[in-house]
């Protein structure tokens, strides 16, 4: 078979996806002559690098090299052109790269002369120095940055170093934003990074993916309201948008709204099952509902499908302070901050930390978070929610729930945790007074419920049953709402002797706990 028509034949397999029959016939066809000297170079090199490429598309990248460096060690070398040699190296380089051999890698582009390298080469060299902690990755992104402006990678690297932007005019000022913005995130400063997002926004109004990320700073900044309108605004630009919907997902299920997470989940599922976000929402969906086994069973999946996705660790951690399994929880948060810190994870490895006891680990993460945002009111509230663990810090306690309340009068967190403390040193009336006044603003069954705790601890039963049921009429499946209805029932109403003697039960000021709301 003449050596066109031959690799004609095995791309035409490769194309169709037979690639076991393609190699059997490379095996077969190509190997014998690439070390005949009857037949031409070029053509040898050709064989060869479809052999190599069949070997490739069945993830045998070992072979693959195998072949490419014994076919260059042997006589042959000293027949291949310089630009021949350059093009081995690339190939090799392909194999070391797949084989995760990234020091290699790295070792075998450099044999390329700096003129000759692609941007291709440019871009490998950057990503392989960085993962391999080289001394000049920068410099190398640096690089790809001169030879292509709209490298976001490269843009990421550098600034999220601390460097400016060295480079002339040609540099895309909205590539240079949206790394900025992301680079900022990752430092919390989400502020100016919903400034930056902004910007670009009034830009690029139809683009759902800058819209969708402004969402998240928004979100990160406890902008409830606003976030959820432009995640809404980025779906109908984009009804096949993925990107930022872990963190829409979060904050569906911080409103409690299952219905909505149930809608978006579906929806992620059916544009595409083989990203992680669609499993992540359906998972916070069955913890909604109290399927909490289902729903670690789907966020494992995500985390399959996406290794390196933060929203699928951040979730399980979640899932698993619902389980009462404080412990994996914080491994699971420490994972997701350790992949992509934010707002999120810290109160996530907070909450964890003070549910298995860890106070000192959960004030040093609190304390972290209050000086990445200091005028956030949540980081503030986290603070003062682990120090009121403590019977000696109450008074500093009170002081930063009240100032995070000052920063936002609104914010849950602070208000549970100050309800919290009231209802520990005895001061009923205050938590009352608390609760009544923020659930103007925040009609949730969470905090009617909370609410109706207080009036029974009160001996307002009456009021208490009534706030009771707002809540069940809300949310059916509130086991807390249903127990707490019920035992004012009894308390109300005695039928014998057993539930005359119950009248003086109160709840415990530990269910006024607000470490499952951070």
């Amino acid at each position: 078979m003449a050596t066109q028509s031959l690799l004609d034949e095995i791309q035409q397999l490769l194309d169709s996806e037979l690639c076991e029959s393609a190699l059997q016939l490379a095996e077969l066809e190509c190997k014998p002559r690439l070390h005949d000297p009857r037949v031409p170079i070029p053509e040898r090199l050709a064989l060869l690098r479809t052999y190599s490429r069949c070997h490739s598309s069945l993830n045998q990248h070992s072979a693959s090299l195998h072949a490419i460096t014994e076919f260059v060690s042997g006589p042959t070398r000293a027949q291949l052109a310089s630009e021949d040699l350059e093009q081995i190296v690339r190939d090799i380089s392909d194999a070391r790269w797949a084989l995760g051999e990234h020091d290699l890698c790295l070792a075998q582009l450099r044999q390329i002369p700096r003129r000759h390298r692609t941007v291709r080469d440019v871009a490998r060299m950057a990503r392989c120095a960085a993962l391999v902690h080289s001394s000049d990755a920068r410099d190398l992104y640096e690089e790809l940055l001169v030879r292509q402006p709209n490298a976001t990678e490269a843009y990421e690297y550098v600034h999220a170093r601390g460097a400016g932007a060295p480079f002339d005019g040609s540099t895309r000022h909205d590539v240079a934003s949206i790394t900025m913005a992301r680079t900022m995130m990752r430092r919390l400063e989400y502020k100016a990074a919903a400034s930056e997002l902004q910007r670009l926004a009034r830009r690029h109004r139809s683009n759902a993916h800058v819209v969708a990320l402004h969402a998240t700073c928004l979100f990160m900044l406890d902008d409830v309201r606003q976030s959820r309108i432009l995640y809404e605004r980025a779906r109908a630009l984009d009804a096949m948008l993925v990107h930022e919907m872990g963190a829409y997902s979060a904050l569906l299920m911080q409103e409690n709204d299952a219905h909505a997470v149930y809608a978006l989940g579906s929806q992620l599922l059916r544009t595409d099952q083989t990203r992680s976000e669609g499993w992540v929402a359906m998972a916070r969906f069955l913890a909604m509902t109290g399927q909490t086994q289902e729903a670690l069973a789907l966020v494992w999946k995500a985390q399959a499908l996406a290794p390196l996705c933060a929203a699928a660790y951040c979730a399980e951690g979640g899932i698993q302070l619902l389980c009462e399994c404080p412990e994996e929880a914080a491994k699971m948060f420490a994972k997701a901050h350790e992949l992509e810190p934010t707002a999120q994870t810290y109160r996530g490895l907070i909450s964890a930390h003070v549910q298995n006891g860890e106070h000192k680990f959960a004030y040093s993460y609190a304390k972290q978070l209050v000086e990445l945002m200091p005028q956030n009111a949540r980081a503030l509230a986290a603070v003062g929610s682990v120090l009121a663990h403590s019977a000696e810090s109450h008074a500093k306690a009170v002081r930063l729930l009240e100032s995070a309340l000052s920063v936002d009068p609104r914010c849950t967190d602070a208000v549970i945790a100050l309800a919290s403390l009231h209802v520990t040193n005895n001061c009923l009336s205050d938590a009352v007074s608390l609760l009544e006044k923020h659930l103007v603003e925040n009609e949730t069954d969470d905090m009617y419920t909370r609410y109706a705790d207080v009036l029974t601890l009160a001996n307002e039963l009456p009021k208490a049953a009534a706030n009771y049921a707002v809540a069940l009429e809300m949310n059916p499946s509130n086991e807390r709402a249903k127990a707490g209805h019920e035992r004012v029932d009894r308390l109300m109403h005695p039928s014998t002797e057993s539930d005359d003697g119950e009248q003086g039960q109160e709840l415990e000021p530990s269910d006024m706990s607000d470490d499952d709301m951070l």
